[in-house]
């Protein structure tokens, strides 16, 4: 395999068994890197026993075993090794561990609604009234993240609620998926043995994506590396976007503090975009000070220019990114490329998946649900289709078994008075009737975004004047979504079209990479989000968001916003952009004109 490396790989995969940084740049091959390391150490005599290859993902887990094992020969068995998520190796440690604490090997592990049912039982016991369920469940994940290690952070019921669920899972025989890493950190800590055991067997240690670990997954490591102190990392810190999940920026810059007479290599050279690509993501992740200083440099050609368009609004943004990509699908040039459109957040794709479905494009929501398929608005599509038509048994039982039998029935006439309303009007009243956000604050842990869906679909809503037209749309819609899911058109030349357009938001895009790439709704209050604007710091992350957008794509990037453009739109170069305006479709290729234009935004 070493063949296959650049000299900065290769320098990678050798280095010294003791503690190595690799700073990996965005389409520098970091995951050849790191397998290649496996391979070298195993090839240096360190048994696939020894080793432990930590990972975010299932998927990377799986790409990194698949080619360890085609890459190791000589009749070793790589089996024995550990290569998986974080997770998945507390699951094993804590079930060969588990008497240690009061479980037997075949405990439950709670997913987040096992764990909200444990928090209302236990709330029940303790006949506290004062908060909901979803908000004890975040004060007692947020504790055992680590975040708040060594405060006394909550009130009293918080502590009361925090302990007796603790009980809970104990006499459940369960954990919850926090628990896999803290309770395997706990276990290290307090039980030398243990720890010593688990050491000695895995000598050797490798992590993926090292700028996400969180401060308990990185006290793991400690206590896993700190014997043998044989550790291999790789990551970016400018594609750290998971803040919110605890992950810190800190212990990526602090590592040669916190592991003396570290190697740190970096990775710059990337292979997958365009050299404009690279010119402009490297300009806007600049202007963040909190960073390790690399420059992305690439052999591949220049490329088109980044088309950033300005549009009137979601809706008229939604049809120009949609006409944009059926104008390609045709054109034998670019049918075979694959296509994404990226945004901040989930309410984005219900204009986006409009738009797509009038034009018959088929497309795939990555890691999520279809607009109209998220729970909290089917539940208020039933609700407008039962006030039409009270003869709507589907929707009338929806709404009981969301609501229980005897709420639902109080709240049933002020449902059925809905019918004559408009549908902005029919939805403002069914949040009233029903509580309904503060019934999402109670019953899921990511009401702030089921809220945000509901905005969406309730700002769209002021287009229709009746509710059978609206409805009429949405079901629509939906009908034509299913039926154009699976099918394939063909061009005149008999090729099958473009694999169906990805839809994503960017956190979940990371680790991917497309021909061509949409960013959408590039305004300033969605990248950087309304909510993230309080810091510094929060405004460096969003800005490494629009990094890893602007990242995913290998040959065309078109970035596009309405009302007032994303502060990190003018920080991309003038010499690399081509302006577009929707209202009067002029598109500017003289450099002067751009530079007026951008001026005028």
């Amino acid at each position: 395999m070493d063949h296959l490396l650049n000299p900065q790989q290769e320098k990678a995969a050798h280095a010294p068994q003791k503690p190595l940084l690799i700073v990996a740049g965005a389409g520098t091959g970091k995951t050849k890197t790191l397998t290649s390391r496996f391979i070298h150490l195993v090839a240096q005599g360190i048994h696939p026993s020894h080793i432990c290859a930590l990972t975010f993902t299932n998927k990377a887990a799986k790409e990194m075993g698949g080619r360890v094992h085609r890459a190791v020969t000589g009749g070793i068995s790589v089996r024995d090794a550990f290569i998986g998520t974080f997770h998945s190796f507390g699951a094993r440690i804590l079930r060969a561990e588990a008497a240690t604490l009061e479980r037997t090997p075949h405990f439950t592990i709670f997913d987040d609604h096992d764990s909200l049912g444990a928090i209302k039982k236990v709330l029940k016991e303790l006949d506290i009234k004062n908060g909901t369920p979803s908000q004890f469940l975040r004060f007692i994940s947020f504790e055992k993240s680590g975040v708040a290690q060594g405060m006394r952070t909550g009130t009293y019921e918080d502590r009361a609620v925090f302990k007796n669920y603790e009980l809970f899972l104990t006499r459940a025989n369960a954990f919850d998926f926090d628990d896999l890493i803290v309770k395997m950190v706990w276990l290290f800590r307090n039980n030398p043995s243990v720890l010593e055991k688990y050491q000695n067997k895995y000598t050797h240690i490798l992590v993926d994506e090292y700028q996400d670990v969180s401060p308990m997954q990185y006290a793991l490591i400690q206590c896993l590396a700190a014997r043998h102190r044989n550790i291999s990392v790789v990551g970016d810190d400018a594609q750290m976007i998971y803040g919110w999940r605890y992950a810190s920026l800190d212990t990526f810059l602090n590592f040669e503090k916190d592991w003396p007479n570290a190697q740190v290599i970096l990775l710059e050279e990337n292979y997958r975009s365009t050299g404009t690509i690279i010119h402009a993501s490297s300009a806007v992740i600049a202007n963040n000070q909190r960073a390790r200083e690399k420059s992305l440099w690439t052999n591949n050609m220049d490329g088109s220019l980044i088309l950033i368009a300005e549009t009137a609004s979601e809706d008229d943004e939604a049809e120009w990114i949609a006409d944009h990509i059926d104008s390609k699908s045709n054109n034998p040039e670019t049918m075979g490329n694959s296509c994404a459109i990226l945004y901040r957040t989930n309410a984005q794709s219900r204009a986006l998946e409009q738009a797509l479905v009038r034009r018959g494009i088929p497309y795939r929501i990555y890691g999520g649900l279809k607009f109209y398929e998220r729970r909290e608005i089917k539940n208020i599509i039933a609700a407008l289709r039962l006030a039409l038509n009270p003869r709507d048994e589907i929707s009338y039982d929806r709404l009981q078994k969301t609501f229980r039998i005897r709420a639902f029935r109080t709240m049933l006439p002020s449902i059925l008075a809905l019918a004559d309303t408009t549908p902005a009007e029919a939805i403002k009243s069914f949040l009233d009737v029903t509580h309904y956000f503060e019934y999402l604050e109670r019953e899921t842990i990511n009401a702030d975004e089921r809220q945000e869906n509901i905005r969406e679909l309730l700002q769209f809503a002021t287009q229709f004047s009746t509710l059978s037209e609206f409805l009429e749309h949405v079901a629509l819609v939906q009908a034509t979504d299913n039926a154009s899911s699976d099918t394939s058109r063909t061009t005149e030349q008999g090729k099958d079209t473009p694999p169906p357009v990805h839809l994503s938001t960017v956190h979940l895009a990371k680790g991917l990479e497309f021909d061509e790439v949409f960013l959408a709704g590039c305004t300033e209050g969605m990248l950087p989000h309304m909510r993230s604007m309080d810091s510094q710091d929060e405004i460096e992350e969003e800005r490494r968001l629009m990094y890893v957008a602007m990242t995913r794509a290998r040959r065309e990037l078109a970035i596009s916003f309405y009302g007032l453009p994303s502060r990190f739109i003018g920080e991309i170069p003038n010499d690399l952009i081509m302006f577009f305006r929707t209202s009067n479709t002029d598109k500017f290729s003289d450099a002067e004109e751009r530079n007026i234009q951008l001026e005028d935004i």
